[in-house]
């Protein structure tokens, strides 16, 4: 048995205005920007903007203080569409803060900002309804705004399943301190607020309080889903174990990856399937010439088996995080 992270919570794989064609956002803005150290400038005052059509997200990046600010000058990130807009601003010299993170969750945004990136503070939030369609920045400084880092995430939660329901799990720090405790629902689910993307680990207890399970220390971000599972099972891609740290991206529309059966059993009729929550069309395949929806397999203990797997992308998917999707045994 062992617990699996089955999806990584990032909805983009890159920082998107590192990696995305200028006209995608810069508009008639003078910006720069490294791939080497990750950094982006916008050096006139005015805008870039980017669509932005994600319903529930978590947006969480990093920028440099200005060193000065004059009576008018101040940096914004914002979010909306034509009608209203909302976001995070600084400014005042003395109020800034090097890090923002800003959520949607069931109709309610939240505004937060860190000095560290580990400790925020909440600084306000209201019921959005409408549908969100762009996000930018805005500056108005002889300095330039800088943007260090910048992702964007499913969900604020770290969700896990397949323990039944009152089943208790606490999450604990790095330092062995703990910090959060949930139970399981009816539906075999557990969700935990993350406050930031930390180190940690889990230990599941059943209502009279005995240690079911404990895991790795793992690092943990926001929209990460994790299962526990009865099948000892190893993904491997271009070489590196990917099933219980981070999932891999796969790099082409054709990949292959290998499944390995580490269990001390042999395993038969496993059917394998797929899980997305976009709308391209992912198929398997044993021989990499005939693909379906799903394979079935057998894989006596130790052994490993290639499996095919072909993306076709659909025509208004203009998202290439290509590896957004799960392996999923049925039983």
């Amino acid at each position: 048995m062992k617990l699996v992270k089955v999806k990584d919570g990032l909805l983009e794989v890159e920082n998107f205005f590192l990696t995305s064609s200028f006209s995608d956002f810069a508009g008639s803005a003078n910006m720069s920007r490294d791939i080497s150290t990750g950094e982006m400038k916008l050096i006139s005052n005015n805008k870039i903007e980017r669509n932005f059509t994600f319903a529930e997200f978590v947006i969480e990046l990093e920028k440099d203080n200005f060193s000065s600010m004059g009576q008018d000058d101040y940096c914004i990130l914002y979010l909306g569409n034509d009608d209203y807009a909302f976001g995070i601003k600084d400014d005042k010299l003395d109020e800034q803060h090097k890090f923002w993170k800003i959520l949607k969750q069931d109709n309610y945004i939240q505004a937060y900002v860190s000095d560290d990136g580990i400790n925020y503070i909440n600084i306000g939030g209201m019921n959005f309804t409408e549908g969100i369609t762009k996000q930018g920045f805005e500056k108005h400084s002889s300095e330039d705004f800088i943007l260090n880092n910048y992702r964007v995430y499913a969900s604020p939660y770290i969700t896990l399943q397949n323990f039944l329901e009152n089943t208790i799990c606490e999450l604990y720090g790095e330092n062995d301190n703990l910090l959060k405790t949930r139970m399981f629902d009816s539906n075999m689910e557990c969700k935990i607020f993350l406050d930031s993307n930390t180190q940690g680990y889990f230990i599941f207890k059943d209502e009279e309080e005995n240690e079911l399970y404990r895991s790795d220390l793992l690092d943990l971000k926001y929209g990460d889903i994790y299962v526990f599972s009865q099948y000892e099972l190893e993904i491997i891609y271009n070489g590196l174990v990917v099933t219980n740290t981070s999932p891999g991206m796969l790099k082409d529309l054709d990949e292959s990856i290998t499944i390995k059966n580490v269990d001390a059993v042999d395993y038969t009729g496993l059917n394998i399937g797929i899980e997305t929550a976009s709308n391209d069309l992912i198929q398997l395949s044993l021989d990499g010439e005939s693909y379906s929806d799903t394979i079935t397999l057998d894989l006596a203990q130790g052994q490993s088996k290639d499996i095919f797997v072909k993306i076709t992308k659909n025509v208004d998917n203009h998202n290439f995080s290509v590896r957004d999707f799960q392996l999923v045994i049925n039983e």
